[in-house]
């Protein structure tokens, strides 16, 4: 009798120790499971956490409300002022946020970063401080853009068709080194010219772009 009752007696405490561990060890549920998002990561539905459905209180709630501050800066040739918001001001991650609606801030446009030494990144790559090169040999066509040296200038006008063509992630250039005028002012120049081929490794991107809202009255 007494070896019957001992038998019980282990059996239950095995019973109670599994169950104990599958309570705590099982597979994870749906809603215990969160998406790990790479901050530095910008893709053609967003740039990080930040998705054409991220308002003003959602970067405060992202980034922190200290991080996230409006700021009035000069429009293209300064002809007008433009409200934006920074995330990261002067610093190397500030990202500029362009509203549809700068009153209310309900609607991202586009965000923009343009640091040296800025961390985010494509996820092949291409980031602030990529050469021409390196966006020719991803996309596999030419690349048209505009000459240097003025506040339209280093705008990527077209893809032509190739791998980066469809993209809502956008890249603007500069050349580094100043040492060929003919790639200056307002002109419209491609990767065929010779005098460009011969600056690829030079012409860097020193702009990156997401656009999550296309709007006419807010071209970049």
């Amino acid at each position: 009798m007494k070896k019957t009752l001992l038998i019980l007696v282990a059996m239950a405490a095995l019973w109670s120790c599994n169950n104990h561990k599958k309570e705590t060890t099982g597979v994870a549920q749906p809603a215990q499971i969160k998406k790990i998002v790479d901050s530095m990561l910008v893709t053609d539905s967003g740039w990080g956490a930040i998705t054409p459905r991220t308002d003003f209180t959602g970067l405060q709630n992202i980034f922190g409300a200290a991080s996230v501050k409006d700021e009035r800066i000069c429009g293209p040739e300064c002809i007008d002022s433009i409200d934006v918001t920074k995330i990261y001001p002067g610093t190397n991650k500030e990202i500029v946020v362009y509203w549809r609606d700068s009153f209310y801030h309900k609607q991202i446009v586009y965000l923009q970063n343009s640091e040296e030494g800025s961390p985010y990144r494509t996820p092949t790559g291409l980031k602030v401080g990529s050469t021409l090169k390196e966006l020719l040999d991803l996309n596999g066509q030419k690349i048209s853009f505009s000459g240097f040296g003025w506040d339209y200038g280093g705008y990527i006008q077209s893809f032509n068709k190739g791998s980066l063509d469809s993209s809502s992630v956008h890249f603007r250039l500069d050349l580094t080194e100043n040492d060929d005028n003919s790639l200056f002012g307002d002109i419209d120049l491609n990767t065929d010219l010779p005098a460009v081929k011969k600056s690829l490794e030079k012409i860097k991107v020193y702009q990156i772009s997401l656009t999550l809202f296309n709007d006419p009255l807010h071209e970049h």
